[in-house]
C-alpha cells in the first residue's frame, strides 16, 4: 500500500507557474448576487477572507475574479474548495499554452488568449481563464485589467438581465467582453493599415515596410487568439454541455457569429497587408526606374557632346577648325542643336 501511494503521488501533475509575473500580491474579488441583492468583497493576497463568505446550497451566483495567477497556494486553496482536477490547474497557471475548452461533468474550463493594443502599436496577449461550476465562475487572470469592469458596473447598478440571469450568462458577458477586445485590436491594426497607401504613395520608407510587419504580426495574432475561441464555443452552441441551458444557447450562437465575423474580416486585412507590401515594392520599384531612366536621358545627352569635345581636344596639328574664326561658336551651336534634337527625339517617343 505504502508502495501504491507513492507511485500516485510520483504520478500527480507538478503544480507550477509558467509565465511572466505581473504583479507582487494577487487580488480577489468576488461578486455574490441576486436579483434583490449584490455583496461585493475584495482580499489582496489571501483566499481566507472569500472563503469564509462562500455558502453551499444558496441560489445566489457567485463571481470570483483573481488577478495574479503566479501564487500556487491560493490557486491550490480555490482549487480544493471547488474541487478543481490538477490538470485544470496546470492548465490555469500555465499561460503559454493555446485556447482551450474542456467539458466535465459537472464544470466548463476555458481557457482563451485576451487582446489589447499596448501603446496603440503592438498587441498585448493575456491568458484569461473561466470555471463554469453550477451557480460559481471562476475567472484568473494574469494582470489587472479593465476588460470586465462594465460587466462590474452592470452588476452593481443591476443593469440589463446580468442580475435576473444564471451564471451561464455571466459567462457569456465575460467572453462577449473578451471578444470585443480582439475587435478593439483589430480596429487598432486597421486604422494603422488604411494610413499606409497614401503614405507610401506620397514617399516609401523603409520604415513603412517595418509598420506593415507589425501590422502583419499583430493581425497573425489576433487570429491565432480568435480561432480556438470560435471552436469552442462552437462545441457549446451545440449544447454538448449540461451547463449551459437552452435559454443562453441563443447569446453564444451570437457570439459564434460575432467571432466568424472577426476572423473574415481579419482575414481580410492580412490580404489587405499583402497587398499593401506589394505595393511598397512595386511603387518603389517604380520610382527607382524613373531614377535610372533620367541619368540614362542625362547619360545619352553628354555622349556626343563628350564625343565631339574629344575630337577638338585631340593635339594633331592640322585640324581646320582649330584656326577657323568661328570654330569654337560653330561648336557650341552644334552641341546645342544635337541637345534639342535629341530632347525632341525622346519627347516624340514618349521616353519623357
Amino acid at each position: 500500500m505504502g508502495k501504491l501511494r507513492l507511485q500516485r503521488k510520483m504520478l500527480e501533475p507538478k503544480i507550477q507557474f509558467i509565465g511572466h509575473q505581473f504583479m507582487d500580491i494577487p487580488s480577489i474579488q468576488l461578486f455574490r448576487y441576486s436579483e434583490q441583492e449584490i455583496e461585493e468583497i475584495r482580499s489582496e493576497g489571501s483566499f481566507d477572507k472569500i472563503h469564509d463568505k462562500i455558502e453551499d446550497g444558496n441560489n445566489a451566483v457567485i463571481w470570483i475574479n483573481i488577478h495574479g495567477i503566479h501564487d500556487i497556494e491560493i490557486i491550490r486553496k480555490i482549487a480544493d474548495r471547488f474541487k478543481l482536477d490538477k490538470l485544470i490547474i496546470q492548465d490555469i497557471v500555465d499561460t503559454t499554452q493555446r485556447p482551450k475548452i474542456e467539458i466535465h461533468p459537472d464544470l466548463i474550463f476555458f481557457s482563451v488568449k485576451s487582446l489589447l493594443p499596448d501603446n496603440g502599436n503592438s498587441i498585448e496577449p493575456e491568458q484569461i481563464s473561466f470555471i463554469l461550476k453550477d451557480n460559481v465562475i471562476l475567472s484568473f487572470q494574469e494582470k489587472k485589467g479593465d476588460h470586465f469592469e462594465y460587466i462590474r458596473d452592470r452588476l452593481r447598478e443591476s443593469k440589463g438581465l446580468v442580475r435576473k440571469a444564471g451564471a451561464d450568462y455571466l459567462l457569456y458577458l465575460l467572453l462577449d467582453a473578451i471578444t470585443d477586445n480582439y475587435y478593439t485590436s483589430l480596429n487598432g491594426l486597421e486604422k494603422r493599415l488604411n494610413d499606409l497607401p497614401r503614405k507610401i504613395m506620397e514617399s516609401p520608407k523603409p520604415e513603412h515596410i517595418v509598420t506593415l510587419e507589425h501590422v502583419k504580426q499583430g493581425l497573425f495574432t489576433i487570429r491565432k487568439a480568435i480561432y480556438p475561441v470560435k471552436e469552442a464555443i462552437i462545441f457549446t452552441v451545440k449544447g454538448q454541455t449540461g451547463q449551459i441551458p437552452k435559454e443562453t444557447i441563443p447569446y453564444f450562437s451570437d457570439l459564434k457569429d460575432q467571432l466568424l465575423q472577426l476572423i473574415d474580416e481579419t482575414d481580410l486585412n492580412i490580404n489587405r497587408a499583402e497587398g499593401i507590401t506589394n505595393l511598397f515594392f512595386s511603387y518603389q520599384g517604380h520610382r527607382m526606374n524613373e531614377v535610372i531612366k533620367v541619368l540614362t536621358i542625362i547619360t545619352s545627352l553628354f555622349i556626343p557632346l563628350t564625343f565631339i569635345a574629344g575630337i577638338y581636344g585631340m593635339n594633331f596639328k592640322r585640324m581646320p577648325e582649330l584656326n577657323w574664326e568661328y570654330g569654337y561658336p560653330f561648336a557650341l551651336v552644334l552641341m546645342l542643336v544635337l541637345t534639342v534634337g535629341m530632347l525632341w527625339f525622346f519627347k516624340r517617343k514618349k521616353w519623357l
